[in-house]
């Protein structure tokens, strides 16, 4: 036998129900209100004294809303156990929306908790997301048979509607919440390293390195690429950390990649991000180094180790602005000042067919040498006092003295390791010293002679003779007392070859 047509009036009701709450879906508001404004449209459409969410928390049922003109003292937060009443459990094991008679078993929703009038009307509606039951929709109305099956049809599929933006609303909050976590964390990260940087700047007491820091001053505030040389433990990451801090660009990312630590056939990915499916192992799309930097800086650390057949892809970055995800047909663009470090001699790789000349000149636009520690025994009491406040505060302790003898011993040290090697012999002495003074005894390898030292150049003990000189004269250079007297050369000599070795007069007066 065939059903007979749904009458017009109640089709209208439910095509107009799903037209007012379709767009509870896309309000983006808080659940709360949300909740109101849904129930409201449904009581222009559908009659109720009392419309209530319940949501499952463990074994109980807890009101998360309540609204209507029935009274509802301290009915929010409300607790319901499950298991003592029959109806909830099979409600909360049904797929579809149920009105209750009187004579059904069970009792009420809130029996014990609202005094209905018998013969009063129940409809209780699942709240269902991905095939679980987590919560019920309630309507109570104080007349009987107030919910004919046209009626709880139509609710359900509100129900349905109203569990979507539930759980939407939910997972917008929970993304809203994660966001300010992450931004926390971000701004928590970023003042750490700020705060780092400004109770242990880079310090530098010598003419060489104060030339560094001046540099440092004219290219920070343009989008310049620099590329940083120097020996392994010079303090490259430092100065690259410097230059981002004094740019325009501080409050952004610095992100950090070493060419040298990464596998050959990860690299490509780490730089440029890559699509979902891209490769075996590519479950999810992820973003690369270079896109993480948007912005701000990224610090290409032993870029002479990057792969030749990488290089056109970062000099296209470089020129265009753009990277291609591994994987993707679309270039992105990005907007990312880069600094390169290397402890290689690139120009000879370039010569060796090992770097790409073109990239080579596209980083090198501003050049930034780090001298060796052994060129600038000025900088090692600044650095040595240094890490030794940073030591006891680490470690809880009283900061130990650095004595002259201690420090004379450390000066005449020829630091192969440069200021890595430094750092590492302090804190050795600093672990071994008894007392309140750094002991140096047994901390310097070899006993304080440079492993495998070879003879120095000519040029260099010319440098190491004119600072020399240009330290005990002040930079004088001309005159008695001068530094130009006092080496026995006329003055226009001594200027010659102070300026063949990049020394200043000017820089010794200060």
């Amino acid at each position: 036998m065939q059903t007979p047509p749904e009458p017009l009036e109640s089709a209208l009701t439910g095509a107009r129900m799903v037209d007012e709450v379709g767009d509870l879906l896309t309000l983006g508001q808080d659940p709360e209100a949300m909740l109101e404004r849904a129930f409201k449209r449904l009581g222009d459409l559908v009659p109720f004294d009392l419309a209530t969410v319940l949501l499952r928390e463990e074994g109980d049922l807890v009101v998360r809303h309540a609204t209507g003109p029935f009274p509802r003292p301290d009915l929010l937060g409300t607790r319901i156990k499950i298991h003592d009443n029959p109806r909830l459990v099979v409600a909360l094991k049904a797929r579809q929306a149920h009105a209750y008679e009187e004579d059904e078993p069970g009792e009420d929703t809130f029996h014990g908790i609202l005094d209905f009038p018998e013969g009063h009307s129940c409809l209780v509606a699942p709240l269902r997301s991905q095939g679980e039951i987590f919560g019920l929709l309630t309507l109570d109305a104080l007349v009987c048979r107030q919910y004919p099956e046209s009626v709880v049809r139509h609710v359900g599929t509100f129900a349905s509607l109203l569990a979507l933006a539930l759980k939407q609303a939910e997972h917008l909050q929970q993304l809203a919440h994660r966001e300010l976590n992450l931004q926390a964390e971000v701004k928590f990260l970023r003042d750490e390293q700020m705060q780092g940087l400004m109770a242990e700047p880079l310090r530098a007491e010598s003419p060489a390195l104060r030339r560094v820091v001046d540099q440092l001053r004219q290219v920070a505030p343009t989008t310049a690429t620099v590329l940083i040389t120097g020996e392994t433990g010079t303090g490259k990451e430092k100065v690259a950390q410097t230059l981002h801090h004094l740019s325009p660009r501080r409050e952004k990312p610095f992100i950090k990649v070493n060419c040298g630590a990464l596998p050959g056939g990860l690299i490509e990915s780490e730089l440029f991000g890559h699509v979902k499916g891209a490769f075996t192992g590519a479950s999810a799309a992820r973003k690369g180094r270079f896109e993480l930097a948007d912005g701000g800086t990224l610090f290409l650390d032993e870029v002479g180790e990057l792969p030749l057949d990488l290089q056109p892809r970062l000099l296209r970055v470089l020129q265009e602005g753009e990277i291609d995800p591994v994987g993707s047909e679309k270039p992105r663009k990005v907007d990312v000042r880069l600094i390169a470090a290397t402890n290689r001699d690139l120009e000879g790789e370039v010569a060796a067919g090992r770097f790409r000349a073109d990239l080579y000149y596209r980083l090198g636009v501003f050049p930034l040498h780090l001298p060796p520690l052994r060129e600038r025994p000025e900088d090692v009491r600044a650095l040595a006092e240094s890490f030794l406040d940073r030591f006891a505060r680490t470690n809880k302790r009283t900061a130990l003295k650095l004595t002259k003898t201690s420090l004379a011993r450390l000066e005449a040290y020829a630091w192969p390791g440069n200021v890595r090697e430094l750092f590492n012999v302090l804190e050795r002495a600093a672990i071994l010293s008894v007392g309140r003074e750094l002991d140096m005894e047994g901390a310097l390898p070899g006993g304080g002679k440079a492993r495998g030292a070879k003879l120095p150049t000519w040029e260099a003990l010319e440098r190491d003779y004119l600072v020399s000189l240009m330290r005990a004269t002040r930079g004088k250079v001309t005159g008695k007392g001068g530094a130009a007297a006092l080496a026995g050369l006329a003055p226009s000599t001594l200027i010659s070859r102070l300026e063949k070795l990049g020394l200043k007069p000017a820089d010794f007066r200060r």
